[in-house]
């Protein structure tokens, strides 16, 4: 085996080892909460369907460019909320869901997360 090529293969199981050897990253604390505006109300929603979506019972229509914010505060698409789940949410001047913050264990906790 010539030289260069023995030296890629020895960085690459140096590399492998090193990467096993590495902590995976730890996730975020348990208890940390995101600071939600004022104005968002809180209720419990159902998985939308057919662009609409039921919160405490009362039923609204999704607007076309919904926000839907996961735990992690990541935005997924409505179809991927599969159950019932505490949120946030805002609706706009045309009564429509715009925004919504599905709360974390310790976020539903909290009497009122802003």
């Amino acid at each position: 085996m010539d030289p260069i090529t023995s030296a890629i293969v020895g960085s690459i199981i140096g590399s492998a080892v090193q990467g096993l050897l590495t902590p995976a990253p730890s996730l975020p604390a348990a208890g940390i909460v995101r600071n939600l505006p004022m104005e968002s109300k809180r209720g419990v929603m159902t998985p939308p369907w057919n662009g609409q979506v039921l919160i405490d019972g009362q039923t609204y229509l999704l607007s076309p460019g919904v926000v839907i914010r996961n735990e992690l505060n990541m935005a997924i698409p409505p179809m991927m909320v599969q159950a019932p789940a505490p949120v946030r949410y805002q609706t706009d001047a045309m009564g429509t869901v715009y925004r919504v913050w599905i709360l974390s264990a310790a976020e539903a906790t909290l009497a009122d997360n802003r």
